[in-house]
């Protein structure tokens, strides 16, 4: 009988945080103990595998609730998150190999210099030191 109250307070811990080192600490319960009833017991297995899905989704739900709650005080990155992940129009295609291949620019920039010295009157206009705030 001792066995089963713990059995039901494991489980239902685990709904809660799907972290069996947590809820074997809250219920005062050994990991080997949780692995030995696993091995002993296939119903236990099952009934775990359920928790612990539940367990999972519970902590999704509050991940993504967060998540959007940084959209809405417009956090950029979790916006580019989002989009990332969960809009499929926004999400990059990958290959698999990606990191593999060397980092080539796709386009290039090119930065032309004048030289002040050689610069058309009209061009330079009146140039003082006032101009440049010092």
């Amino acid at each position: 009988m001792k066995r089963y109250k713990k059995e039901v307070a494991f489980l239902e811990e685990i709904q809660h945080v799907p972290n069996i080192s947590s809820a074997c600490q809250k219920v005062g319960l050994s990991r080997n103990t949780i692995y030995r009833w696993c091995s002993e017991d296939p119903e236990f297995k099952h009934r775990l595998d359920q928790a612990m899905a539940i367990g999972n989704d519970s902590v999704s739900d509050l991940a993504e609730s967060k998540l959007i709650g940084l959209i809405n005080g417009s956090d950029f990155r979790a916006i580019a998150y989002w989009l990332d992940n969960k809009k499929k129009d926004y999400i990059k295609p990958r290959s698999k190999d990606m990191w593999k291949k060397p980092f080539v620019p796709i386009s290039s920039i090119t930065i032309n210099t004048v030289d002040p010295l050689n610069m058309p009157s009209n061009v330079v206009g009146d140039i003082n030191d006032d101009d440049y705030g010092d």
